[in-house]
């Protein structure tokens, strides 16, 4: 099976990076093909995976037998004009039975286009939708259109393609985000109310992810317990204006900004309970990392809310945007640590109990098996 990956994530390029090691033991999987399946008819010979992205420099990297990434270097149109006419040139020679993209716009309507003009099944991975307004909105419309299948990362997901697109669920599968992290320690948290409680906030500092609700429950919940501070670790364009809310609230004591962190691991262990209030998410991950770290989640119903995280059982989940339910939310958290020593262990065996990398390659693998075996 030779399948060639357009992505836009660069940090493939990146030594040991989580999206490299993921990216080669793909490529192993594809490489070892089992005489079963050689044997059923399908025509695997030579596996082999090849991912084009758009990077910082151009180069070509052979990090495995079975693993090959070229990056495309320069101003973006040029990128997308040399990553076509590369693509162009290698399936011409017969060297892809597969196209699979991690993007619904541009570089999916390439995939799109790329599959049609050398008759190849075109796979289309769908993380989630921040954008999807005016014309990006009618270029998903096409490009999911066009697509031999579709790949989500929720079901939730899923549900929101066939009702905004009417996308058949018979052209999509469901196969989320693999968070890899090590939960062999086990993690022991404070039950008593620490000085001061600690929330914790990872991600971009983007207008989506609504940090500036977090930045008003604060304000309001300190009026009635002073112990208490938020902890955002991430950097991003919103976070000159969050800054100034926080100082025009005067709760710079309060909310302390640490910036993008390689490292996050310190921040989780010294948090007593996580916060997500996104009014949008594909996914998720970091709600996964705080479970992983035996920390309860407070998190807007968005992403895989209701579908991993559920309201009182391993976490609290409010509606979108609503300020009182999270106070009231965080409030419990403070008062009850019977209740974050629950929610706690629950998310952490949540987590234990997701899928293995293992099976999630499997699983992707035996897709693009069928897409390759339906040509």
């Amino acid at each position: 099976m030779r399948v060639l990956n357009l992505s836009l994530d660069s940090q493939v390029l990146e030594k040991d990076s989580a999206v490299q090691r993921r990216l080669l033991a793909f490529a192993e999987k594809i490489g070892n093909t089992t005489p079963a399946l050689a044997d059923s008819g399908t025509p695997f010979n030579k596996g082999e995976l090849t991912v084009f992205v758009p990077a910082g420099r151009s180069t070509v990297e052979s990090l495995s037998p079975n693993l090959t990434v070229q990056g495309f270097g320069g101003p973006k149109l040029f990128q997308f004009f040399r990553m076509w006419s590369r693509a162009v040139e290698e399936v011409k020679k017969n060297r892809y039975d597969l196209i699979t993209v991690q993007d619904s716009f541009f570089l999916g309507f390439l995939g799109v286009q790329l599959g049609e003009k050398c008759k190849i099944p075109v796979e289309i991975q769908v993380h989630g939708f921040e954008k999807m307004v005016g014309g990006r909105k009618q270029l998903a419309r096409f490009v999911l259109g066009k697509a031999t299948k579709i790949r989500v990362v929720s079901e939730r997901l899923k549900r929101e393609l066939n009702s905004i697109f009417h996308i058949p669920h018979s052209k999509m599968y469901v196969l989320p985000v693999y968070t890899q992290i090590d939960t062999t320690q086990r993690i022991s948290k404070r039950k008593t109310v620490p000085y001061p409680f600690t929330f914790l906030m990872v991600g971009r500092l983007v207008a989506v992810k609504n940090i500036g609700l977090q930045i008003r429950a604060i304000a309001e919940l300190i009026k009635q317990i002073p112990h208490v501070r938020l902890v955002i670790v991430g950097d991003g364009p919103e976070k000159a204006s969050l800054k100034l809310q926080v100082n025009s609230l005067k709760l710079e004591d309060k909310i302390l900004f640490e910036g993008r962190q390689e490292n996050v691991s310190t921040y989780y262990g010294e948090a007593d309970a996580f916060l997500l209030t996104s009014d949008y998410e594909g996914w998720g991950r970091v709600v996964l990392e705080a479970a992983a770290n035996k920390l309860p989640s407070i998190m807007t119903d968005v992403g895989l809310a209701q579908e991993v995280i559920k309201n009182n059982e391993n976490g609290f989940v409010i509606s979108v945007g609503d300020q009182s339910e999270l106070v009231l939310a965080m409030k419990e958290l403070i008062d009850k640590p019977e209740l974050r020593e629950r929610l706690g262990e629950a998310a952490l065996r949540t987590f234990r109990s997701l899928p293995t990398q293992e099976v999630q390659i499997q699983k992707q693998v035996t897709e693009w098996q069928t897409l390759i075996s339906r040509k």
